[in-house]
């Protein structure tokens, strides 16, 4: 084959080579930097790593991000940086205001016009003049400043990067700064945005563990009440909630089903203030009417409970503590899935609870009876999975004994 027509092969003048060059290195910068900003998670850390990612690339020594400030003297605030030469920075004075010389340099001329400004040669550049010593003493010959967008007025920052070389920064290496200082200005907002929506919803978590502490101990001033009516059972609501929620626990309930049958098991008999107090009290027998105006209380405590804007249905937990899975409960006769989970509970736990601890009527009978007679009931009028809960904690009748004790 012929090589007679054969063009030679043009090789790149030295002015295309340190075009390729200067581009190669601020490519580099880009895609490093580029990661860096698809993984911080807060502003310091984006900064750090953006301008670490540009000064590992080429000649370059320096990269830092400024923010514009708006007080008298307009300065411009060192945000971060990384480099070589980052003790440049350390005392750097620099302004964005056209009264002051330190604001004659890129950083200045950026946030004023909203441009980006090079400076080809810092030895040259008459705008530079007031860090000219400084530069020397880094090896600083030229510099980039883009704007880091979304202020009101001006620019919200500035990127400014240096390089060891004269001349580094052509236009494409300017686009290519200014499209990383726009992913910058980006990233700020959207950390920033980030950590207020953290605030607001660390805010409304507290507000929320005090409006519950606050529910909390209204419930409790409630059933202590109530309480005061009949000292025969006194704290019988709170043991009831121990019981209650220990089985709970032992069911694998979450904190949140929990906190609401504990609030429900606190008021359960909240009903009885309908309830005439020598009935309440009375140590004999009661007569089927009393029994049956006794039966209110389920009844008049969701009267009573059922229009206060509680997270949970309460009022219908205490109307139901009462029901038994085979209908033969009170108020309605309920029958398995129609009574609520949390008035299964506290169905087993008032029962333990009622037949060891004395009453006007009758002596305790204990918790070795109580525990028989739950258990006898378990599959027809209380709930066995409950009922197994109870009989599964550790050391099932010492840990019941001390919740009846102990409150």
């Amino acid at each position: 084959m012929s090589t007679k027509n054969k063009k030679p092969i043009e090789l790149p003048t030295p002015e295309i080579q340190r075009e390729l060059e200067k581009r190669g290195w601020a490519l580099s910068a880009l895609s490093e930097a580029a990661a860096a900003l698809a993984r911080a998670d807060s502003t310091d850390l984006l900064i750090a790593e953006v301008c670490s990612a540009i000064a590992a690339q080429g000649p370059y020594v320096l990269a830092w991000v400024g923010r514009a400030e708006d007080d008298a003297n307009k300065t411009i605030t060192v945000m971060g940086g990384a480099g070589s030469a980052i003790t440049y920075i350390q005392n750097i004075v620099v302004s964005w205001s056209d009264q002051n010389i330190s604001g004659m340099g890129p950083g200045g001329l950026v946030i004023r016009t909203g441009k980006s400004s090079v400076v080809v040669d810092s030895e040259l550049d008459e705008g530079f003049i007031s860090w000219r010593e400084l530069a020397r003493k880094f090896g600083i010959r030229s510099a980039v400043g883009c704007p880091i967008p979304d202020g009101e007025l001006h620019p919200f920052g500035v990127l400014l990067v240096y390089s060891k070389v004269p001349n580094a920064f052509g236009e494409s290496e300017v686009q290519l700064f200014e499209s990383l200082a726009k992913e910058i200005g980006f990233g700020l907002r959207s950390i920033e945005r980030q950590h207020k929506l953290d605030d607001e919803i660390h805010e409304k978590e507290q507000t929320q563990e005090r409006l519950a502490d606050a529910l909390k101990a209204t419930i409790e001033a409630m059933a202590r009440t109530m309480e005061w009516r009949d000292p025969y059972t006194a704290g019988h609501q709170k043991r009831v909630a121990s019981i209650a929620t220990a089985i709970a626990r032992k069911m694998g309930w979450d904190d949140t089903s929990i906190q609401a049958l504990y609030m429900a098991a606190m008021v359960h008999d909240i009903g009885k203030v309908a309830v005439p107090s020598e009935i309440l009290t009375k140590p004999t027998r009661l007569t089927d009417l009393e029994m049956l105006m006794v039966q209110g209380h389920v009844e008049s405590g969701y009267q009573i409970l059922k229009d206060i804007p509680f997270p949970w249905p309460i009022a219908d937990m205490v109307r139901q503590h009462h029901e038994r899975l085979d209908g033969s409960g009170y108020p309605h006769g309920l029958k398995g899935e129609q009574i609520c989970p949390e008035a299964r509970i506290l169905a087993v736990a008032d029962t333990i609870e009622a037949m060891a601890t004395h009453r006007p009527y009758r002596a305790a009978r204990g918790l070795s009876a109580a525990m028989d007679e739950v258990r006898a009931e378990a599959g027809t009028k209380l709930d066995a999975k409950v009922v197994d809960a109870a009989f599964e904690l550790p050391n099932s009748d010492n840990e019941l004994q001390a919740l009846i004790e102990t409150q």
